[in-house]
């Protein structure tokens, strides 16, 4: 009796060891003739649906749109929500579908960054008005388009903010124009004469919100558009930056009214 049950439990063992892993389950695919806005998923699985619907997802994307400081007059523009395919939600969609389905894509929302409630409400961190003294056509362009680079940008809690990064080079081809600078005490013509006017009053906007100054350079001699020792220079190897220090995002409001420019430094929450 004992052999004959040891018989059989080795027979058992040696069935299951020959029988191996369980087959794996097929992997679910869509009903033939499954359409979703005119793409084409019948037959796929759930990778190759995905995959199948990237086009269709590109071409109706439609991107937020954030609330925003017009160069004009500062005022607040609206925000917008944008539009995606949910292609996961969409693919499951497919694969329960009847062969034969025309289905409609399924979407989600893309809520605004920063709307217009949130900045219209938005605290005034530090401020500094600059007049323009020199007003020749070319320096004056290049504050105007230093000051639109400005505009809008918005700092993380704790980022560090680099003036060269956000304005870029001066070139012709970005619209900057020739106008006096300051090399080594000497005025000479250069394209992009007049950013540190700009780089100088955000500067200042930076000292007035209380923010860590972790670039500053003066200039070669005095300037006339800010008392002496608060000027900040820029050039290639030359930077104003500073960090939030807040607990909130700040964003820049740079503005030229007539012959003054100023920069706004707001607070969207968080505390100081």
């Amino acid at each position: 009796m004992r052999c004959a049950l040891a018989l059989l439990l080795m027979a058992g063992v040696l069935v299951t060891a020959c029988a191996g892993p369980p087959a794996a389950k097929p992997e679910p695919r869509a009903a033939p003739g499954v359409t979703v806005e005119g793409t084409a998923v019948g037959g796929m699985t759930r990778g190759e649906a995905a995959a199948a619907l990237q086009g269709l997802a590109a071409a109706r994307y439609v991107p937020s749109v954030d609330a925003a400081f017009a160069a004009g007059d500062g005022a607040v523009t609206a925000d917008r929500d944008g539009l995606m395919v949910d292609v996961p939600a969409t693919v499951e969609a497919a694969l329960a579908a009847p062969a034969g389905s025309e289905l409609a894509a399924l979407y989600a929302p893309l809520r605004a960054a920063v709307s217009a409630e949130a900045l219209t409400g938005a605290r005034l961190a530090g401020s500094y008005t600059t007049p323009i003294l020199d007003n020749s056509p070319g320096r004056r362009e290049n504050i105007v388009l230093t000051a639109a680079l400005l505009n809008n940008a918005a700092i993380p809690a704790g980022d560090e903010f680099s003036f060269n990064r956000r304005t870029g080079e001066p070139t012709r081809e970005r619209g900057f124009r020739p106008a006096t600078v300051f090399v080594d005490g000497r005025h000479e013509e250069e394209l992009g004469g007049g950013m540190c006017q700009v780089s100088s009053t955000l500067y200042n906007a930076a000292l007035a919100a209380g923010l860590k100054v972790t670039e500053r350079h003066p200039h070669s001699q005095p300037v006339s558009y800010v008392p002496p020792g608060q000027d900040a220079t820029t050039y290639t190897d030359k930077d104003l930056r500073f960090v939030n220090t807040t607990r909130g995002t700040l964003v820049l409001r740079a503005l030229v009214a007539g012959r003054k420019l100023t920069v706004d430094i707001f607070s969207l929450g968080g505390g100081a």
